[in-house]
């Protein structure tokens, strides 16, 4: 086959992946020829190299960096640690930081605490043993002694989306406080007075950051702060909002400190017969795909995981490069989503 050969006016028809063994049948040489040629690893003749080249410049073939690696015995591993798999919030970070580190060459080590704080650390324990290269984690609890045996270990340890009380690790989180603080005044404007939060964990620093932002929002206006804690889940979103429509019968808005307690706050509420938003408006902190497809649609307050996930992986080989680097928290706004669950004037409930 000459160079010529090639059509390079009629590229092939997109595939979903383009293997090595593409490269190789249309330069007429075997896939270890196109590794040799790519990775320039041994010396192969003009006529080959030019063949080669140009037919992985007509299928724009990139050779996978984590694959380069793991010829090489070189591959490396992150450990991923989340709190609750199954919350869509974390299943999309997981998601996102698993491309970043695969675009990086690196193997992915993930576990699911399911908000258990002696699987967190029994799994900390686990990648300090691993000797793993870095880990990113959003923590059950923010204070476990695993995270300073890891970052005593010489392991860098980037918290995402809530920080870790070692202050030798890095985090990337939203502005809970500001968020919430903007959802409530969102409500307090559109003349609800009656507005109840359902929060998280308080020992969880993003449960207490946005219960601070939102007794903040409402004592400014005057009005008398009523919340109780869901713990993040459905069911304690249902049981928190069940409890605050029974204390409260005055209630006209509610926030919601996460998605899953948001399910349980819907669930809450359609039990009672309660109309959104004419007799409660509501704005739930996190953006699911479903929030935007319910009728009526739920104002909500969007975190922008992916530019926060790619932050987190960013951070972590920065860490890696130069462990002197000082600890740094960084901070992404969220956005508010305005939609239906939050419009109109409060209408008088017969609860």
């Amino acid at each position: 086959m000459r160079l010529c050969d090639i059509d390079f006016m009629n590229p092939p028809p997109k595939r979903a992946r383009i293997r090595i063994d593409d490269v190789a049948k249309l330069a007429g040489v075997s896939p270890a020829t196109v590794s040799r040629v790519l990775s320039g690893s041994r010396p192969v003749s003009a006529g080959v190299r030019d063949r080669v080249v140009a037919a992985a410049l007509r299928f724009d073939y990139k050779p996978s960096q984590l694959a380069r690696n793991l010829r090489k015995g070189q591959a490396d591993t992150v450990g991923v640690l989340v709190s609750d798999l199954e919350n869509p919030h974390f299943s999309t970070m997981v998601r996102e930081i698993e491309e970043a580190l695969y675009e990086r060459g690196t193997r992915v080590m993930l576990c699911d605490t399911a908000e258990d704080t002696d699987r967190q650390a029994t799994y900390l324990e686990v990648m300090a043993a691993e000797r793993v290269m870095g880990v990113v984690i959003s923590p059950t609890a923010d204070g476990d002694s695993a995270v300073s045996h890891l970052l005593d270990l010489g392991v860098p340890v980037v918290a995402f989306d809530r920080p870790v009380k070692d202050p030798r690790a890095d985090a990337v989180v939203t502005d809970s406080f500001a968020a919430i603080a903007r959802g409530a005044q969102l409500l307090v404007d559109s003349g609800r007075r009656h507005i109840g939060f359902v929060g998280g964990n308080e020992s969880i620093w993003t449960a207490s950051e946005r219960l601070a932002g939102y007794r903040a929002t409402v004592e400014a206006a005057g009005l008398v702060p009523m919340s109780n804690s869901g713990g993040f889940t459905v069911d304690g979103g249902r049981g928190a909002t069940e409890l605050l429509l029974t204390e409260h019968p005055e209630l006209d808005a509610l926030v919601v400190a996460n998605n899953q307690m948001t399910i349980g706050a819907l669930q809450a509420l359609r039990a009672r017969g309660v109309s959104l938003p004419d007799q409660v408006a509501l704005v739930a902190f996190d953006d699911p795909p479903w929030a935007s497809l319910l009728t009526p649609s739920l104002t909500t307050l969007a975190q922008p995981l992916r530019e926060m996930s790619r932050a987190a992986v960013d951070r972590l080989f920065l860490r890696m490069a130069d462990r002197d680097l000082p600890p740094e928290r960084i901070f992404f706004d969220c956005r508010l989503e305005i939609r239906e669950s939050s419009r109109g004037l409060p209408q008088p409930m017969g609860r």
